[in-house]
């Protein structure tokens, strides 16, 4: 075969950018086994390192590839050929990864990477130093020993804290910046999880440090160390393995096929008991961490507004200086439910956040979002710092600024709030030194009193309070983490995990740990309740295709459709659905719908009378009806459904509209503008405008027409261009009606003149 081609370094002057869209590109022509223009695009990317460990590696895998080609063309059979085209495959995946990382060490620029350069240095010689103990365990050896040093010799418990702050925030950054990891960093990292020296929230730093090193560059050994935390089933750090674990396995899940070794580990860990639904509770909070944004949106532009408009009312009819009570067994104030029956909404609302904080929605992000400036947030193995009352700087914190009061206890009611993850936690005690003395002492009665429900709802009820517990550690470190992603300095710098798009019926590693059609149901029924309808959609297609042939699956398989307004799949599914013979009202409305929106408007009428057989007096159906013979120009039948809407409905407008419109498309201008009128009296729109200064054009009335058309321009939701689009769609009515063809556009010059000036 004839040698590839070596461009030269300085034909591929390249942006970091370019890098990373070049390294994008290969990963997915990877994943689409596109391996020729993978290997291409990655020679390009080798020459700009100059490095030639990885240029043998590459043509090492290249030779491998031809050779693959070259039997397969030839027809030589090979039984192996599967397992070498899956380890070249595979050996290319990493290849790309190393020279991506190494690229963004050396030519990026970035702090992060600048941090990475400096650690590589000094880490060879950490790990020199354990490679010359017999162990080959020095390193950790030693940490054991100056850990234990400190609590024995260290008087100061913050100069021990200290001490230790500095040796965790070494270890965090060899772990998060090393790319691959050889036996001396399994070693490392084994010897941390195995050591009775380092607290139990240290570990979960590394655990941490394990998800960000895997998140940044892919390597099988940190796959497997996760694992292992996991297995080890120590509360608090499986948590944060198993999440670590679930990122790690999304985002390479185009590649994890390929390694027989990870396949085995998942195969073992599928057999373990309560995976399935540990792994629901965190794709279900990841999911939700998705909804971020939405949720804070919502509380800035429609929930606290109106809070902030009603506060002095709050303040009188609540009482809110004693609304925490001494006595901790009162109830909440009832007259909180009374007070809002005047804000029916509002209620609504502030019921919404509550439910929502319940469920694990991160309601707090925007309140805690500006309160990551503290020195403590500059490192980053403290964003992941579970928050814990051994913590003795926070400790020594509270005991200046509450005196006498008990900090231990304050402490703990903040580590037992389930709805603060823990990066917010230090946030509010960080921020505690800028309250006012009435203020401290509020929150010192508010989170006292919190701990004492926390606690009697664990005697209440332990066996529930074990997945509860657990889906609290789930929600707060996943909220860490977006945390870290979204607001720390150097968050453009990373890959943030939460912007990846999440289709998880589309994977390769969730059936493989997940066996359960009802996991796989309930992410269904997530997405569905939240309007998320092509997923949900592509969810219960899929489950249905495994044989759930159930009503419901094609109801709801139907629904997705016809929101996704992809009418005649929808009809499909309703249709197999009223086989069934079960929710009939229901589903004759969403049959007639699809046949109305195909313009199948006879079928549709069918399906709507024999509603009307059980609901004789429905508007909406009327209406619909009404609407299909108006579709059919039948008017004068469209006519009379819509006089019994307004005739059950007198007090909405709704139905003054078509009977408007069927006046004015009939020639009774009298009729229609009466009836326009008493809409404009009421809440017009842009069309109802317009179509009044129809009529009054046909009446004759030019000057009031041209009012009208300029009303309707100049609504909220209308302009120019819009109003435009609208009124050809009616020329051929004014002809009808006698209006000169000649006369439109010049009345449409006429009309943006006076809108561009005062003619």
């Amino acid at each position: 075969m004839t040698a590839t081609a070596i461009p030269s370094p300085n034909s591929l002057v390249m942006t970091i950018r370019e890098v990373q869209n070049s390294y994008k590109k290969i990963l997915g022509d990877l994943s689409q086994r596109n391996v020729k223009e993978a290997l291409d695009d990655l020679l390009r990317l080798i020459v700009l390192t100059q490095q030639s460990e990885f240029r043998h590696q590459y043509d090492k895998n290249l030779e491998i590839y031809k050779n693959i080609l070259k039997y397969t063309a030839e027809g030589i059979r090979d039984p192996d050929r599967s397992k070498i085209y899956n380890r070249m495959l595979a050996s290319v995946f990493e290849l790309t990864d190393l020279v991506f990382q190494h690229l963004l060490t050396h030519r990026s620029g970035m702090q992060i990477y600048q941090v990475k350069k400096d650690i590589a240095n000094k880490l060879d010689w950490m790990i020199d130093q354990a490679v010359d103990s017999i162990s080959g365990l020095h390193f950790v050896t030693d940490l054991d020993e100056m850990l234990k040093d400190i609590n024995l010799e260290q008087s100061d418990p913050l100069k021990e804290q200290e001490e230790r702050h500095k040796v965790m925030a070494k270890v965090f950054e060899l772990v998060w910046l090393t790319d691959r990891f050889n036996e001396k960093e399994i070693n490392l990292i084994e010897s941390i999880r195995k050591s009775n020296q380092i607290e139990w929230f240290e570990k979960c730093i590394i655990v941490s440090a394990l998800t960000l090193s895997l998140i940044r560059c892919f390597d099988q050994n940190k796959l497997d160390l996760l694992i292992t935390f996991y297995e080890e089933n120590i509360d608090q750090i499986w948590q944060r393995a198993l999440v670590g674990l679930v990122f790690g396995l999304y985002i390479y899940d185009d590649r994890l096929p390929l390694y027989p070794g990870v396949v085995n580990r998942l195969s073992f860990l599928k057999e373990k008991e309560g995976l399935a639904g540990e792994i629901q509770m965190v794709l279900i909070q990841i999911l939700r961490s998705k909804e971020t944004e939405r949720i804070t949106k919502k509380l800035q532009e429609e929930i606290l507004p109106e809070v902030v408009k009603l506060a002095p009312k709050l303040e009188d009819k609540l009482d809110l200086e004693n609304l925490i009570s001494k006595d901790p067994m009162d109830e909440k104030n009832p007259d909180w439910e009374d007070f809002f029956k005047d804000t029916p909404d509002l209620y609504h609302k502030m019921e919404e956040f509550t439910n929502l904080q319940m469920e694990g929605s991160d309601v707090f992000w925007s309140a805690f979002a500006m309160l990551k400036h503290f020195d403590f947030f500059h490192y980053v193995h403290n964003w992941f710092l579970p928050f814990h009352r051994g913590n003795t700087y926070i400790l020594d914190l509270f005991r200046k600024e509450f005196g006498n009061s008990d900090p231990e206890t304050l402490l703990d009611a903040i580590a037992g709030s389930a709805f603060l993850c823990n990066s917010d936690k230090y946030s509010f005690c960080l921020n505690i030194r800028h309250l006012q003395e009435g203020q401290k002492s509020l929150l010192l009665n508010f989170f006292t009193e919190e701990l004492k429900n926390i606690n009697e709802i664990t005697e209440e009820d332990s066996l529930l309070n074990k997945s509860t517990k657990d889906k609290f550690i789930f929600t707060q470190y996943i909220q860490d983490l977006y945390r870290f992603h979204k607001l720390h300095p150097q968050r453009s710098e990373l890959t943030d995990i939460f912007s990846i798009p999440l289709h998880l019926h589309k994977t390769w590693f969730l059936p493989a740990l997940v066996e359960e059609n009802s996991i796989i149901r309930n992410i269904a029924e997530f997405y569905f309740e939240r309007d998320q309808f092509e997923p949900a959609r592509e969810i219960y297609q899929m489950l249905n295709k495994k044989g759930d042939n159930s009503y419901e699956i094609f109801e709801k398989i139907g629904y997705c459709y016809q929101r996704e307004r992809r009418y005649e799949e929808a009809l499909d599914y309703y249709l197999k659905a009223e086989l069934y013979d079960t929710n009939k009202l229901w589903l004759a409305k969403k049959i007639a719908l699809c046949y109305r929106n195909l313009k199948m408007y006879d079928e549709a009428i069918q399906y709507y009378q024999e509603v009307l057989k059980i609901t004789p007096d429905s508007s909406s159906v009327l209406a619909s009806v009404g609407h299909c013979f108006l579709d059919k120009n039948e008017i004068e039948t469209a006519l009379n459904y819509f006089f019994k809407v307004e005739f059950l409905s007198p007090d909405d407008i709704s139905a003054l509209r078509p009977i408007a419109w069927i006046y004015f498309i009939r020639g009774d201008f009298e009729e229609a503008a009466s009836c326009y009128h008493r809409i404009l009296g009421k809440d017009p729109n842009k069309y109802d405008h317009m179509n009044l200064g129809h009529v009054e054009w046909c009446m004759g009335n030019k000057t009031a027409a041209l009012s009208q058309y300029k009303l309707s321009i100049r609504k909220k939701d209308n302009n120019l261009e819009q109003f435009l689009a609208g009124f050809n769609a009616d020329q051929a009515y004014l002809v009808k009606h006698g209006i000169e063809p000649r006369d439109i556009p010049l009345m449409l010059d006429y009309l943006k003149y006076t809108l561009d000036s005062s003619v």
